[in-house]
C-alpha cells in the first residue's frame, strides 16, 4: 500500500545581516552559496539572494540534512521574471530525494523590509508508514 509522503521545511533570512557577509566576503561567497544562474537572476539583490538561501535552508530541512551533508549549491531556485520559480537538486540534496522517494518540490519565495522568507514542500508517493 502506498501513500503521498509529503516534507516540508521553512526558513527566514535577515536580509540585512546577509547583505553584510556578501560585502565581507565577496565574489567567494557569491559562488560558493548560489550557482551562476540564481546569481545573474537575482542581479546582486540582496532580497532576491536572500530568499534563495532561504530556500536551500528549507529544502534541507525537508531532506532531514543540514549544510554539510547537502551544499549550498546542490538546492538551486530556478526562475523566470513573472513565473513561479522552481527547485533543481543536484548531487546530495538530489540523492536524499530519491532516498525519500521525493519526486516532486514546490518552493515560495517572499520578503519584506529586511526579511526574506522561503516555504518548500516536497511530494511523493512512499512506501505506507515510512518514517525517515
Amino acid at each position: 500500500m502506498t501513500a503521498i509522503l509529503l516534507r516540508t521545511g521553512v526558513d527566514m533570512v535577515d536580509v540585512e545581516r546577509l547583505k553584510r557577509m556578501i560585502e565581507l566576503s565577496g565574489t567567494e561567497f557569491l559562488e560558493s552559496s548560489w550557482t551562476a544562474a540564481e546569481r545573474e537572476y537575482c542581479a546582486d539583490r540582496p532580497e532576491r539572494l536572500a530568499t534563495r538561501w532561504a530556500a536551500k535552508e528549507a529544502t534541507m530541512k525537508a531532506l532531514n540534512r543540514g549544510i554539510g551533508r547537502v551544499g549550498l549549491l546542490d538546492v538551486e531556485v530556478a526562475a523566470a521574471e513573472g513565473q513561479m520559480p522552481t527547485l533543481l537538486l543536484h548531487g546530495p540534496a538530489e540523492e536524499r530525494a530519491l532516498e525519500l522517494q521525493l519526486d516532486t518540490w514546490s518552493v515560495s519565495l517572499t520578503h519584506e523590509d529586511r526579511w526574506a522568507l522561503a516555504f518548500v514542500v516536497g511530494a511523493g508517493n512512499g512506501p505506507h508508514g515510512q518514517h525517515q
